[in-house]
């Protein structure tokens, strides 16, 4: 957890507790009327429901969209690697213990899976085409699931190949930067449009 997110979620249960034990050491010392006690009840109950805005707001805040976006970039980055052949990139988006689940393939580490994804053949090619469904942010943590097609037609013959399928990439922060540390896909051959 961020530490602005950690320090903010303490601070709300340390003050909900704090009012808590109030409310029932004052129930205890003396005989409360029924208004009084619903008072402190109600009051227990705003201090909660604040505490829990307050924690959804901190997660929830410009600390995640900045995750988000930071996350979107690497995405672009590893589409734009791909695309270009770049390898270099490829192996700066991916955690050096990284382990990617490849249908038909089994388990690929960081060097085997950036040289295939940026392998190119000058007699094919290549459409790729990605779509994020959804990223989800934990802390230093995060997912993202996307849609993937990649159509791939021989120059020569021009016969038509197409892949589709999911991918669900966990991500990890390290440093100043998000690098996927787990990913796997669902693409297989579908019959081309």
């Amino acid at each position: 957890m961020h530490p602005s997110r950690r320090s903010a979620a303490n601070l709300n249960q340390s003050f909900l507790a704090a009012t808590w034990m109030n409310a029932n050491l004052m129930h205890q010392k003396s005989k409360l009327s029924n208004m009084t006690k619903w008072l402190l009840f109600l009051a227990v109950g705003l201090t909660a429901a604040t505490g829990c805005l307050q924690q959804q707001h901190a997660t929830k805040g410009t600390t995640v969209n900045e995750d988000e976006k930071a996350i979107r970039k690497w995405f672009d980055d590893l589409m734009t690697a791909t695309k270009e052949g770049d390898l270099e990139l490829a192996r700066s988006l991916i955690a050096d213990d990284a382990i990617f689940l490849v249908p038909g393939a089994g388990q690929m580490n960081k060097e085997s899976f950036a040289a295939a994804a940026t392998a190119s053949d000058p007699k094919t090619d290549f459409q790729l085409d990605c779509a994020i469904q959804e990223i989800r942010v934990f802390g230093d943590h995060a997912w993202l699931l996307a849609t993937i097609s990649l159509a791939m037609t021989d120059k020569e013959t021009n016969t038509r190949s197409l892949m589709k399928g999911d991918g669900i990439s966990i991500l990890e922060r390290r440093g100043d930067r998000w690098v996927v540390v787990r990913d796997a896909n669902t693409m297989i051959a579908v019959p081309a449009e």
